[in-house]
């Protein structure tokens, strides 16, 4: 018998108590910013074992609607897919999770005719579109949140790096404590601000960039380990 298949979706359950906080977040958002979504029918789902690109890019949540036949299948319209082991990362705090929920749902649009009139389809059914960005981001979603596309993407870089080094994982995960010491003296200067960056490195692993959230996250997992040991 061959090896099963991974499943790499889950969708969220909204009916879950206490309520999922992607989807209390979804909702509130919906109800501040995006009224003209205010009929369609979204779900959440997690996406799991995202890997980054070749350009080390890795996808944080992703807009997709519905096709007319699956709209036969399900009642949704749109489906938005969140990467699991970024939301679930301690640093991907409450503010960047509302920021990247606002740009996928700024995705979500009505679809209308030349008149700019609503469209319908024969079931009387809102049609719906996927909107495109204005030029590399949606407007309103930078005034909300000010510029912080880079921001993510930044974070979303370094747990990218993170994965691949085990001086950016958890303390448990770490080789052994004397590495996560050493690199914890090194990279003080950057958490303590006297230099912007640094790179350091270990036997048999790919030079790490460090820079400020680096470092902190360094030194958070050489505490952890010290009062492991106590």
């Amino acid at each position: 018998m061959g090896k099963p298949k991974r499943v790499r979706f889950q969708l969220i359950d909204p009916k879950e108590r206490p309520e999922p906080e992607a989807y209390r977040l979804l909702r509130e958002l919906r109800t501040e910013q995006h009224f003209d979504t205010a009929e369609a029918k979204i779900a959440l789902a997690w996406q799991k074992g995202i890997k980054a690109d070749v350009d080390g890019r890795l996808m944080l949540g992703k807009c997709v609607r519905a096709s007319e036949l699956q709209r036969e299948l399900v009642d949704l319209d749109f489906v938005i897919l969140l990467n699991r082991e970024v939301w679930d990362d301690p640093e991907f705090i409450e503010k960047k999770k509302i920021a990247l929920l606002d740009h996928e749902m700024s995705h979500a649009a009505r679809a209308v005719d030349a008149d700019g009139d609503p469209v319908t389809d024969t079931k009387g059914r809102p049609v719906w579109r996927t909107r495109g960005h204005d030029i590399e981001e949606f407007r309103a979603v930078v005034e909300r949140h000010g510029c912080y596309k880079y921001d993510l993407e930044k974070f979303a870089e370094a747990l990218a790096k993170r994965k691949k080094s085990p001086l950016f994982g958890d303390a448990e995960k770490a080789p052994n404590d004397g590495i996560l010491d050493a690199a914890d003296r090194l990279a003080a200067s950057v958490r303590s601000g006297e230099v912007t960056q640094m790179t350091i490195s270990t036997p048999g692993m790919e030079p790490v960039v460090i820079d400020k959230e680096g470092a902190e996250r360094i030194h958070a997992a050489a505490e952890r380990a010290k009062l492991k040991k106590k």
